[in-house]
């Protein structure tokens, strides 16, 4: 759960591109030892602490500082012939229909690696709307945690039911954004949510190809998600301009909270290695 919040935090302030707070967060920031304990309440109470100036930039020492590194993927500028800056998306190509096919039947027998939480303990920590009926695993899996796992059933649950984005919108990415990740149990649910909006098997895997037959504000969108929830990050301040200038901030700042919520999602369910309902 912390890997995929953690997950959600990243993009969600690069997708807005928020710029890091010139005090660090804070983490920075010390009292006074002179100041007596009674001074502090009252510090605390009437005066905000000031903030310092504080980065997270350590320099390298000049032994280190024209190394290759031998972990990092790197892609080599072709005038300089020096690393660049760019990052390195390498995943392999998406896998054939009939594989994806095979893949969601084995995640619908498998026993999940964690144990799961029993039905009616789990109805205890839904959100008032939840829908009737029995709890799928990801809900017993949140369960797990009465107090963390209640707030984040009820945040997914309100992506998805809540919101400006439209129903299909939403399905279409978690599509994409689930299957980069091959998020099988997340996958399954998503093609289970398009199915029942209409859309067929043919058309559904059409979303792993170019999206050709799609509008402009789609591709946009499908793009800024995949590019949002890719590993590492792949979203430019283009491709987000693109977007907005498409659909409008609003939607864009929705698309962005969605998209990390799904990437979210996709890690914890596939970790816990969950059996498709």
């Amino acid at each position: 759960m912390s890997v995929a919040g953690y997950n959600s935090t990243n993009r969600w302030k690069e997708g807005a591109g928020i710029p890091q707070s010139s005090g660090g967060g804070n983490f920075g920031s010390r009292r006074s030892e002179s100041t007596n304990a009674g001074a502090e309440k009252v510090a605390e109470k009437t005066e905000r602490p000031v903030e310092r100036s504080h980065n997270y930039l350590t320099f390298t020492s000049p032994k280190f500082q024209n190394v290759i590194t031998k972990v990092v993927p790197l892609m080599i500028d072709e005038k300089s012939g020096k690393p660049s800056t760019q990052t390195v998306f390498r995943r392999a190509p998406l896998e054939s229909r009939a594989d994806v096919e095979k893949a969601l039947a084995t995640a619908r027998t498998r026993t999940p690696r964690l144990p799961v939480v029993d039905q009616a303990k789990s109805r205890e920590l839904v959100p008032e709307g939840f829908p009737e009926g029995a709890l799928p695993q990801w809900v017993r899996l949140l369960a797990t945690f009465p107090t963390s796992g209640k707030g984040r059933i009820a945040s997914i649950h309100t992506s998805e039911s809540r919101g400006d984005l439209k129903p299909l919108l939403k399905a279409q990415v978690s599509w994409i954004v689930a299957r980069q990740d091959r998020a099988w149990y997340a996958l399954g649910q998503a093609k289970r949510r398009l199915r029942e909006l209409g859309w067929s098997d043919d058309q559904i895997f059409k979303l792993d190809g170019d999206w050709s037959e799609f509008t402009p504000a789609e591709r946009a969108q499908f793009r800024l998600a995949r590019q949002l929830a890719a590993s590492p990050i792949m979203l430019t301040d283009a491709e987000t301009t693109d977007a907005v200038k498409l659909v409008g901030p609003r939607d864009v700042v929705q698309l962005i909270s969605y998209t990390t919520n799904r990437a979210s999602f996709g890690r914890i369910t596939e970790a816990a290695g969950l059996a498709l309902e």
